[in-house]
């Protein structure tokens, strides 16, 4: 269970167990989102970005990563926006940023900001969050390469991308009695979503 555990502190390491599982992280309004109505996707207001995968979690969007720019740490908002915007031209990115920046500052909004990575940069986090490359000169490494490289694997398995035994859900395993989940959050958990489609973000979420 190593992988796992260096997982569950690391918010980048488990952004890319995600992705290589095609279990997209769902941006929620508060740190224990358990229904559909804390779900959003509307990055100017969620505080929290919440992860089915390795193992229900959740991270600060705040939250500073081993990702590092200017010699700063960039915050996890900042790099789930990179993703969200993989595929997007750089100056829709750069507007895109800039217009998710004002919604940030404004009332309702969950103030900070969104770091606008260069070129180079976000070439390099996109190459790395798709297990393209298990090194990258702008992060830092954890203290066993190892563990990242078993998490992504196990992930890529639990998923079918590689072959495999199959996956056994990290809360049978320990014993420890899961959380009980809104059915409609639930469903969004179980693949409702492909990670690589930014339009289909949170799809089904209606207000009640």
């Amino acid at each position: 269970m190593a992988a796992t555990d260096g997982a569950l502190s690391d918010p980048l390491l488990s952004l890319r167990i995600s992705i290589a599982s095609n279990r997209a992280p769902i941006p929620t309004t508060s740190a224990d989102a358990t229904a559909a109505s804390d779900a959003t996707e509307n990055l100017a207001i969620a505080t929290h970005l919440q992860f089915s995968d390795p193992n229900h979690q959740s991270f600060p969007l705040n939250a500073p990563t081993r990702f590092i720019s200017s010699d700063e740490p960039v915050d996890l908002r900042s790099i789930y926006f990179a993703w969200q915007k993989k595929d997007v031209a750089i100056p829709d990115y750069i507007a895109s940023a800039q217009q998710l920046n004002e919604e940030l500052s404004t009332s309702g909004g969950a103030g900070g900001k969104v770091q606008n990575l260069v070129f180079v940069e976000r070439l390099d986090l996109i190459t790395w969050l798709e297990g393209a490359s298990d090194e990258s000169e702008y992060i830092k490494p954890l203290d066993s390469d190892a563990t990242a490289a078993q998490a992504v694997g196990s992930a890529q398995v639990a998923s079918g991308t590689v072959g495999g035994v199959a996956a056994i859900s990290s809360g049978a395993a320990s014993g420890r009695p899961g959380k009980t989940i809104d059915p409609r959050l639930q469903e969004i958990y179980n693949g409702e979503r492909k990670m690589g489609d930014r339009n289909s973000v949170l799809r089904g979420i209606k207000p009640t």
